[in-house]
């Protein structure tokens, strides 16, 4: 081959192989994004339809209670509670999805059943039969039902209540948690004394369980809870479902991908009341599992479960790494939970009204379960600092009582989440109820829960595989390519240099030169004229 093609051909190849190359480079992405779309799309038939049913990641549910250890002092002399955290109790969470509907295009419906089983490798030296001397929650409850009440009737019934409940028991931690206590035998039946007064009449039969009374009492759909005379914080829970959602597939884009459309039949919900009541029904995000591909640390992530009767938001805060694997950790701001009369947009959680509202980091589940509990941050964290001054032996801290998701931003896949959140029960004195006399008004902690899930070592070395693995492979080859291209366009030129003087010298003196560049000598002939023969 001659020196001048051979520079020719290295030249296109080096070229070529720059070119192209890069092109791949800059559309692999693109083609990436469209498999993943193609792989996440939820479908029967689909790689992750198993995934989907059951997570493969292992889901948590680790409780603290609050040991109360003063209790006397805080019933009849008004005393600051003492509290004492005690836990964790694990539970491991099993999820399972059925009852599939796929009729409407580009959403499935489904059910989803929770079971809780008791972790005990998990819980350290705690254990389910533990004693935890905790706040009444019938008592108080009941409470509220009984308070400003003057008639005789009433009057009698609380006495009895009282002679059969203390404001403060102890019960096995299992018991208050899942599997319930007895509840005592109550006898209302004074209709002996109509003689003397004739309203009591009307208590005739009011004897028995709790459920004999209220049926006895008139009460429509006694709830199973209380039919089996037991009394637990999460009693009729387990191995249950959480109601109907509908969510996104992704077959119509991955914009809204598992953005829940309508939970229990409805796209909003309908508890709250207050001003802005529009913003505070809203259903927005998922369930906190999955988000949509393609995150940036712009992205908003919305998420909502039924337990917190409401819709939150996380906003970026920080990359991380999870073994190994770039994330982005996403936390709720502050304004989320904030005072009302701070962030207006809180108004609407305000029960009844804008008067009765609740500090920076509550909210009221009385519109959502009907009872006067409030849901709150664990310790109070970023939340009512007066509330937080009423109480010993809370500590809020960032690290133990922030709700955090970390995500993988390509897929969009949760690698670790931790939702935190605590019960609580106000107490305050109940008119002129006997056991809330002396009781200082105070939100009072029952327990904090903290529900994660943590993509292991093993699983994520898969998701490493499967999104990391092509890049460092395209790049790699890519960027090997184009280093032989480069290399091949610097020798050619090298090369070409080099040749250049040869052909330039040849040019000019080679036989074979062209014809325009001879010089044609004619020959000179001398002749003599006539005259210069003459002489």
């Amino acid at each position: 081959m001659l020196p001048l093609t051979q520079v020719k051909v290295m030249t296109g190849v080096g070229a070529t192989l720059v070119v192209l190359c890069s092109i791949f480079i800059g559309v692999f992405p693109l083609i990436f994004n469209t498999i993943v779309d193609k792989m996440l799309v939820i479908r029967e038939d689909s790689d992750t339809f198993e995934a989907f049913v059951t997570p493969p990641i292992p889901i948590y549910m680790q409780f603290w209670l609050f040991n109360v250890t003063n209790p006397e002092e805080i019933r009849f002399n008004g005393a600051k509670p003492v509290l004492e955290q005690v836990g964790p109790y694990t539970y491991e969470e099993v999820r399972v999805k059925y009852a599939f509907d796929w009729s409407k295009e580009g959403t499935v419906s489904y059910l989803q059943n929770k079971s809780y089983i008791f972790s005990p490798e998990l819980s350290g030296e705690r254990r389910e039969s533990d004693l935890i001397t905790s706040i009444n929650v019938l008592m108080v409850l009941a409470s509220h039902v009984f308070q400003g009440r003057q008639d005789l009737i009433s009057s009698t019934i609380w006495t009895q209540l009282e002679a059969s409940l203390d404001l403060f028991e102890t019960h096995e931690a299992g018991d208050i948690l899942f599997y319930g206590y007895d509840l005592p035998a109550f006898n209302f039946d004074f209709s002996g004394l109509g003689n003397l007064v004739p309203k009591l009449d009307e208590t005739e039969g009011w004897s028995g369980t709790l459920a004999d009374v209220m049926d006895q009492m008139g009460f429509q759909d006694v709830p199973q809870v209380v039919l089996d005379n037991k009394l637990a914080l999460l009693l009729g829970v387990n191995n249950t479902d959480d109601k109907v959602y509908e969510v996104k597939t992704g077959s119509d884009g991955m914009g809204d991908f598992m953005n829940i459309q309508s939970w229990n039949g409805s796209s909003t919900l309908h508890y709250w009341k207050g001003e802005g009541a529009q913003y505070c029904n809203m259903i927005n995000g998922t369930d906190g599992s999955q988000y949509p591909p393609r995150l940036t640390r712009d992205s908003v992530l919305r998420i909502y479960t039924s337990e917190l009767c409401r819709s939150l938001y996380l906003t970026y805060e920080k990359d991380l790494y999870h073994h190994g694997i770039p994330v982005y950790r996403y936390v709720p701001p502050r304004e989320v939970l904030e005072d009302p009369e701070v962030n207006h947009d809180n108004l609407c959680y305000c029960v009844p009204d804008r008067d009765h509202c609740l500090g920076a980091g509550m909210l009221s589940l009385q519109p959502c379960l009907g009872l006067p509990l409030v849901l709150s941050t664990p310790h109070f964290y970023q939340g009512d600092e007066k509330e937080l001054a009423k109480l010993v032996g809370l500590n809020p801290t960032k690290s133990e009582h922030e709700t955090t998701i970390d995500v993988e931003p390509r897929t969009g896949v949760a690698m670790y989440a931790a939702k935190k959140m605590q019960l609580n029960i106000p107490l305050k004195r109940y008119g002129n109820l006997p056991s809330f006399k002396n009781v200082p008004e105070v939100i009072f902690p029952i327990l904090w829960v903290n529900e994660s899930a943590n993509v292991d070592a093993d699983m994520s070395q898969e998701v490493r595989n499967a999104v990391f693995v092509p890049f460092v492979v395209v790049d790699a080859i890519c960027g090997s390519l184009i280093a032989v291209g480069a290399l091949l366009l610097v020798l050619s030129g090298f090369r070409f240099l080099h040749i250049k003087p040869r052909y330039s010298f040849t040019a000019l003196h080679s036989n074979t030169a062209p014809e325009a560049c001879s010089v044609k000598v004619k020959p000179l002939v001398i002749t003599r004229s006539a005259e210069q023969d003459k002489l």
